[in-house]
């Protein structure tokens, strides 16, 4: 199958991924968000749900994955099986990654907002509040890249309550407004340890922030609960009380 494939002639990352997922079967995106969960080690819905959208945007260009979110892919997409693709998959994404560092950071997505007219602006900003109220909650269990929407959906939780195996975001990591969040290993040194569960990279979204004066870029910080038990703690000087039943 893989081998008959004439990768070679896909000269943009984003194009290469959406003709493996066809060759693969994926028309759509639900059996692959379901097999990229599995490789994650996360199989909640939440994660589900976050790799379907995830998977649309990677797929149309919108966005691109994050390095630990390509290999996931790689995996789940059985890329080592088709003959001359891995060399040239991978040379594309290193492509795109070098082009995205490129821009400059008021042509990324969010900090364009603020040049949107403001019925474009309020049509964009409908679409997460309505799967929001659907009662959707996008939380990467397998440390997501989704940068996607300009709602400040990176929220910071003083109070959390879930079960063991769930997954929520709590908190975010921002940079200088309007510019990209720290990598997440800058921010897992900052971090303290947990008894009761552990923390993974979440979407990178947008945070609302009083001193940028409104909505800026932030990774957010996911809490994995791996065990029945109390905890407090700070992350970047704001409290958080931990419960998990």
């Amino acid at each position: 199958m893989g081998e008959r494939t004439p990768w070679g002639h896909h000269q943009r990352w984003h194009e290469l991924l959406d003709a493996v997922c066809i060759e693969e079967g994926h028309d759509d995106n639900m059996a692959l968000a379901n097999d990229l969960s599995a490789v994650s080690g996360n199989r909640s819905g939440e994660a589900f749900e976050a790799a379907l959208k995830n998977l649309r945007n990677w797929r149309n260009g919108t966005h691109l994955p994050q390095r630990r979110n390509f290999i996931l892919l790689t995996k789940a997409l059985h890329v080592d099986s088709h003959e001359g693709l891995k060399k040239h998959w991978t040379h594309l994404y290193a492509e795109a990654r070098r082009d995205a560092k490129r821009e400059p950071a008021h042509s990324r997505a969010v900090p364009s907002m603020r040049a949107l007219p403001a019925a474009t602006m309020l049509a964009t900003i409908a679409v997460p509040m309505m799967i929001v109220g659907a009662g959707l909650v996008f939380i990467m269990g397998f440390e997501v890249s989704a940068q996607d929407g300009a709602s400040a959906d990176v929220e910071y939780r003083k109070a959390v309550s879930l079960k063991v195996g769930e997954s929520i975001v709590v908190h975010g990591a921002r940079g200088k407004c309007g510019e990209e969040p720290p990598v997440w290993e800058k921010v897992l040194p900052m971090l303290p340890e947990l008894e009761i569960g552990h923390w993974s990279e979440g979407n990178i979204g947008t945070r609302y922030s009083r001193k940028c004066g409104g909505p800026t870029p932030a990774r957010g910080i996911v809490l994995n609960a791996t065990r029945s038990g109390q905890a407090e703690v700070t992350l970047f000087g704001d409290p958080v009380k931990i419960e998990v039943d």
